[in-house]
């Protein structure tokens, strides 16, 4: 689906949702949440690179006219960075004179917020006013992408995975300590918000699976169940910083800030993929014939993954934080690899077969924003299916202390370099979008550099900086 195809107008959208052939259509749908939930106020929520939600609040009374016209957004909100210093040379800054975008509603998207008072959500994509999508947004670039998934007959089926620390908002420290991991009292440590986040959470359709205290202290994690297509992937990203907006209610700060602590377990957010045929409805990444149950496309998937994996590491590893998590011996993969049942390597295929058959992309920070994760994966996956990619070898022994595997990009600098050199990756994923990722990219070092004199040096990799925490901590 190119950007002409997914060029689009706000009353296109409006018929669209209001003709729609199946039953009930997705206005009156929309009407009925807010008559049953007595919805005052909808945020029109849009996500950055980085994954931080961008919103205005719309009063009900002005609701209708901004769905049928769409709303005017800034255009180059998507080349804020987290602290919302705007990056030049992204092509949506200066170039186009600081122009606002007209931000066109997803209908199928209209959510209530069960921990907002008479609240619900819509998420946006931003156009420019005569309709052409700014392709830099990695929700627009996913709808390009699954579309292709389609096209070749298959349905992309997600799951993911979230690690993140909890902090005392007035103190900053974290809620418990040691090692708990998987420890039924620090489960628990906290009854009233842990149940009460995830009461709200699934009232409001988020489907979590498990929870459960992870290795750090104050660390947690919960998993989302499987879904098809772009709904995964929104559930994913609004989920993080639902969890965010809870827990300030409660008195804790959630933070997906990758590596809060130098000497304790960094935070992942895993990726579980695997492809369906439409027709059949059926695994298309099983083959029950094959020594390990893997069909040839699944083997293509994986090779397109890890071959373009360094490429991909400015997308995995967002930040310059991140890449204190790729040491050996904290649990975290530090090359770009594959096996089965291997959590010591980067793509791990899992035990289960049948029609559970799938693979998890260790490689992703926390901080990585879930549009974007899931976009590099497909985007990589789908080169190895086109271009008929051979897989490597399954990596059978601890890849951790192998000496001879090649590690991935120890840098935001050697990150950059790969993805600068993939021409192959980035004509996949357009210029638009490849010319606003570096130019970002490149801010965030230059930042970095202006903020920790040690920046170039071995020494940054060996501590969490004041400027870190900070910068991080209550924004990721």
């Amino acid at each position: 689906m190119s950007a002409e195809v997914i060029k689009q107008t706000a009353h296109e959208a409006y018929r669209a949702a209001k003709n729609c052939p199946d039953g009930l259509n997705l206005l009156e749908r929309i009407d009925r949440l807010v008559a049953k939930h007595t919805i005052k106020y909808v945020r029109f929520e849009q996500y950055d690179l980085y994954g931080i939600p961008r919103s205005k609040t719309v009063p009900l009374s002005y609701f209708k006219h901004y769905l049928e016209n769409g709303l005017n957004f800034y255009g180059g909100i998507m080349t804020c960075d987290i602290q919302t210093r705007c990056a030049p040379n992204t092509g949506y800054g200066e170039e186009v004179t600081y122009g606002d975008a007209l931000t066109i509603p997803d209908f199928g998207t209209f959510m209530v917020l069960p921990w907002v008072p008479n609240t619900a959500r819509i998420i946006i994509d931003p156009h420019w006013y005569d309709g052409t999508p700014l392709m830099a947004t990695p929700r627009l670039q996913l709808k390009r992408l699954f579309s292709e998934f389609s096209k070749l007959g298959y349905n992309v089926r997600l799951g993911y995975e979230f690690e993140f620390y909890l902090f005392d908002r007035k103190t900053g420290e974290p809620v418990y300590g040691s090692q708990p991991i998987f420890n039924t009292i620090y489960n628990n440590f906290d009854i009233d918000y842990l149940y009460g986040m995830m009461d709200m959470l699934q009232a409001s359709g988020f489907r979590i699976i498990t929870q459960n205290s992870e290795q750090g202290p104050g660390q947690q994690e919960i998993n989302l169940d499987c879904r098809d297509g772009l709904a995964a992937v929104d559930e994913a990203q609004a989920f993080k910083y639902a969890i965010k907006e809870i827990s300030r209610q409660y008195g804790y700060t959630a933070s997906f800030m990758t590596k809060p602590y130098i000497d304790r377990c960094a935070s992942g957010a895993h990726v579980h993929l695997s492809l369906i045929d439409k027709q059949t409805g059926r695994n298309a990444f099983l083959d029950e014939e094959s020594a390990d149950g893997l069909s040839p496309l699944a083997h293509k998937f994986i090779a397109g993954v890890l071959r373009h994996a360094e490429a991909n590491t400015i997308f995995s590893a967002p930040t310059v934080n991140c890449y204190k998590r790729y040491q050996p011996g904290v649990c975290a993969p530090t090359t770009a690899t594959w096996g089965y049942e291997n959590r010591s390597v980067g793509v791990r295929v899992k035990g289960v077969r049948a029609q559970s058959t799938h693979i998890e992309n260790r490689l992703y920070c926390a901080a990585a924003n879930p549009y974007t994760s899931t976009l590099s994966m497909m985007q990589a996956g789908m080169l190895g299916i086109v271009n008929n990619y051979d897989v490597p070898e399954p990596i059978m022994h601890d890849a951790w202390a192998d000496d001879s595997i090649k590690l991935l990009p120890a840098t935001p600098m050697d990150a950059l370099k790969a993805f600068k050199e993939d021409e192959v990756l980035q004509e996949a994923l357009g210029e638009e979008f490849t010319k606003c990722v570096i130019a970002m990219k490149e801010w965030d070092i230059k930042v970095a550099r202006e903020n920790c004199a040690d920046f170039d040096t071995n020494k940054f990799s060996t501590y969490i900086s004041d400027w870190e925490t900070a910068e991080f901590r209550e924004e990721l």
